[in-house]
């Protein structure tokens, strides 16, 4: 059984650390996100002190930032090893990766626009949870980021496996 276990993850190597350094990416996204509604709405807040739907896009930036650092430096130092190394490799796969994450940024706005729309429709009440002493709300909005977050990961593994990070054939 010992020898299957290990077996399946030397062959399923790379889609498990993408998986692994994935949510390592999205937990780290997640709290930009959490840090930059909770301070956006100090400031921009609608009559009953709920975020506008412009600190949503603020936090779906922070999130975007944040992902898109991490999950390159994850990516290029651990899951694509076999990608091309060196300076000039990087920066392609740098630009290549951040233009790819413009797309899943905009799909990730409109599914959290969305979802956020359809929670509030059905009076979602918010989630109250106690976490080491600290509360934590999961909104509507936590929801949403969830969901993107999870659809987002899986667009993006193959958008970086078989484009941003494939292994460098002859014919390059």
């Amino acid at each position: 059984m010992k020898k299957k276990i290990k077996q399946f993850i030397q062959k399923k190597k790379q889609l498990i650390l993408y998986l692994l350094f994935g949510a390592v990416t999205t937990v780290v996204s997640l709290f930009a996100c959490y840090v930059t509604l909770k301070l956006g709405t100090l400031v921009w807040h609608d009559e009953k002190g709920d975020p506008t739907a412009f600190v949503d896009i603020l936090g779906s930036t922070s999130q975007w930032v944040t992902g898109v650092l991490v999950s390159f430096l994850t990516n290029k130092k651990w899951v694509f090893t076999e990608a091309e190394h060196g300076g000039r490799a990087t920066l392609k796969q740098l630009g290549v990766f951040s233009g790819s994450r413009v797309g899943t940024y905009f799909l990730e706005v409109m599914i959290n626009l969305l979802v956020i729309d359809m929670l509030e429709r059905l009076h979602y009440p918010d989630l109250v949870l106690t976490l080491l002493g600290m509360e934590l709300t999961l909104s509507a909005r936590i929801w949403a980021k969830v969901v993107s977050s999870i659809l987002v990961v899986i667009v993006n593994y193959f958008i970086s496996k078989l484009i941003v990070f494939r292994k460098k054939t002859e014919n390059d």
